[in-house]
């Protein structure tokens, strides 16, 4: 039956839970006011604050405007004031050609730094009527006569500032024949770049939409900052507050400069309605924020209080006792409605690890000495015969072979004698009877084949008992092959296959086994057996088991190649074997 709940408990919890209700409420009501008076307020507010920004800043890209031009004008009458601009007009005929050039390219000179003097300008010319010339800052031609004629008709009787002339923006400054003749004689004429000016102007816009257009003088220009597939309406866009283009409304703020004649317009698409919905959404986020606050900071009380304390005891620590640490203790440092359970459990724990303790140091040390004992009964068979084929291979003066003979022969020792290890990776095993298999090819040439294929990566790294390997091969040398007439060559297979979880090496020689002699061989790596010629065998059937727990050990059955086969079972390629 179900503990009825505390009548205590339940006012408790149903005060919090008005209270967290009303903090709630309260929160919301605020947050309405608070957003409704704000919205209201700021909806006139920031229209105005946007708009006077827009008019500062367009006056400002003007001003820059009109400062750089009045800069390329100075520098203009500075041109035409310098004497060598006289001496071009009047005695440039009269001069010997010498002359004649060094003046034109002191003029030459002087158009390309005007051109270099402002980043506005794009070319510089200067045009003689008395000498019929065209001077500019990379080239001279002569100058044709409908060329002056066309100047006099379109551009001198234009007093405006900036103009245009064949598509080109351009600056004027001219010089009359004399106070009693007001005709113009030598003209200076500067190219704006529009694609400069275009930029300046780009880079004064708040957003892509926007779009500023300067335009003025006699004869109407227009350059834009961009949005070439518009059309403007150039008379809605002077006079008009709103015009529409391609679908979108734009507004307009107006700038005049009465210095160069110019306008200034900017089309804008009024985005204030956007920046009050983006402070909506503001108050809408921090309203959100407040209740996450409330709602994590109960939870966090609730974690601490409840939550954590049942994880670290239902969860971590049984996980702990679970998988065989009996010394896992808890550790808490302030008293809680837990700390009596904690320390009800790490009393637990402690009895049953004192109680298991003795036993299971007794079983551990017992099976290390045992793999001890059965390692140290491995003892290398082919010791003599080694040693009397190097002095056979030496006494023939055979002595790369010996060299080579030697370096595996040392490997082999080396690996064998190194009593501080217990255990070696798979790949390390595998080296060592292949080193083996080696030196036995040195001793029956011609008599065997060995076939030993390659280890699967993912089990390289995988501990093993040391020296499992290599005495298989010792038994299949010493029982087998030694007894075959070298007119027959035999063969040694050393294969490796996966098997689910499993790895099963396999060891094979070709010979003739009969039945019985396999069930013979059989019996004698059971327990109890009496050591024998399979003692190798026998040897490593029982270490395996040892080291994985009977899990692993040798099977043994006869060989495709009509000898022995030895299979060795490894489980598990991520297993980590006992120390």
């Amino acid at each position: 039956m179900k503990s009825k709940p505390h009548k205590k408990n339940n006012l408790v919890f149903n005060m919090l839970y008005k209270r967290f209700l009303l903090v709630i409420a309260s929160i919301l009501i605020i947050a309405i006011i608070f957003g409704v008076a704000l919205f209201l307020r700021s909806q006139r507010y920031y229209s105005e604050i946007i708009y006077n920004k827009q008019v500062e800043r367009l006056k400002f890209v003007h001003r820059d405007i009109e400062s750089e031009i009045e800069t390329i004008k100075r520098i203009q009458y500075g041109v035409l004031m310098d004497e060598s601009v006289d001496n071009l007009r009047y005695l440039y005929s009269s001069s010997p050609y010498f002359l004649r050039y060094q003046m034109i390219h002191s003029m030459m000179d002087q158009m390309k730094s005007l051109k270099n003097s402002s980043r506005l300008v794009s070319d510089a010319a200067i045009y003689f009527k008395s000498i019929g010339k065209v001077i500019g800052g990379e080239e001279i031609n002569d100058m044709e006569p409908n060329t002056w004629m066309e100047m006099e008709q379109v551009l001198f009787p234009n007093s405006s500032t900036l103009m245009t002339y064949h598509n080109r923006l351009i600056v004027i400054e001219g010089v009359t024949n004399a106070q009693d003749n007001p005709s113009l004689d030598c003209v200076l004429i500067v190219e704006l770049d529009k694609r400069a000016i275009e930029e300046q102007l780009k880079n004064a816009l708040l957003t892509d939409e926007d779009m500023i257009v300067l335009t003025g003088g006699k004869r109407p220009f227009i350059v834009a900052s961009g949005h070439e597939g518009y059309t403007l309406p150039m008379d809605e866009v002077i006079s008009e507050q709103r015009v529409k283009l391609a679908d979108k409304k734009f507004d307009v703020i107006r700038s005049e400069s009465e210095v160069l004649g110019t306008r200034l317009l900017w089309l804008y698409v009024d985005n204030s309605n956007q920046v009050l919905i983006g402070i909506g959404l503001t108050l809408l986020l921090l309203f959100i924020a407040i209740i996450a606050i409330i709602v994590l900071s109960g939870f966090l009380d609730s974690y601490r209080r409840v939550y954590h304390p049942l994880k670290l005891l239902l969860e971590d620590a049984f996980e702990q006792v679970r998988s065989g640490n009996f010394k896992y203790r808890i550790l808490h440092y302030e008293q809680t409605y837990f700390a009596k359970l904690y320390d009800s459990f790490n009393e637990m724990v402690g009895q049953i690890d004192f109680l298991i303790e003795k036993d299971l140091k007794q079983q551990l040390l017992i099976s290390h000495a045992q793999l001890k004992h059965l390692q140290a009964q491995i003892n290398p068979h082919f010791m003599y015969n080694s040693y009397y084929l190097l002095y056979r291979m030496i006494k023939m003066r055979d002595y790369d072979n010996s060299v080579v003979f030697c370096e595996h022969l040392g490997k082999f020792y080396e690996y064998i004698t190194r009593d501080g290890e217990d255990e070696k990776t798979l790949a390390e095993e595998v080296a060592h009877a292949r080193n083996y298999a080696s030196i036995q090819s040195f001793r029956f040439k011609n008599r065997v084949n060995i076939e030993f294929s390659e280890l699967p990566a993912r089990w390289t790294h995988t501990p093993v008992p040391r020296l499992i390997l290599q005495p298989l091969l010792e038994n299949a040398f010493q029982y087998v092959f030694e007894k075959v007439s070298s007119d027959t060559a035999g063969i040694l297979s050393v294969s490796f296959r996966e098997h689910g979880e499993e790895l099963v090496i396999r060891v094979e020689n070709s010979g003739d086994l009969d039945r019985s002699a396999l069930e013979h061989i059989r019996t004698l790596i059971e327990p109890g057996s009496k050591a024998g010629q399979t003692t190798a065998l026998r040897n490593i059937h029982k270490r395996m088991q040892i080291y994985f727990d009977e899990r692993a050990g040798l099977s043994i059955s006869q060989s495709r190649l009509g000898g022995l086969c030895v299979e060795i079972v490894i489980p598990n390629g991520e297993s980590e074997g006992k120390s």
